[in-house]
């Protein structure tokens, strides 16, 4: 069978904690591609879901409050973070 090259550029972390997990469950990176490649043949497509990262049920509320006018406006920095933290953070720099 004849081979061809496939080559990629990705980011330097992304590279090291693939390989990182390919070696962990005993693959080369080259392997878990090919692995890939023929997964997604035999699937016809990509097999997983791709879809855009959706909120959590709390900030989808928070969102739809805002939408609703009913958003908290902090008076200042300091406020804003006493808020959340209880009053134990004060005079917080910007």
């Amino acid at each position: 069978m004849k081979t061809d090259m496939l080559s990629t550029r990705i980011d330097h972390d992304t590279k090291v904690a693939f390989s990182n997990i390919c070696d962990e469950v005993g693959l080369s990176p080259s392997q878990a591609i090919k692995l890939f490649a023929r997964a997604v043949i035999n699937y016809g497509g990509i097999p997983f879901e791709l879809k855009a990262p959706q909120p959590n049920e709390t900030s989808a509320a928070a969102m739809q409050e805002l939408l609703e006018g009913k958003g908290h406006r902090a008076e200042s920095l300091d406020s804003l973070v006493a808020d959340f933290t209880d009053g134990k953070v004060t005079h917080v720099q910007p």
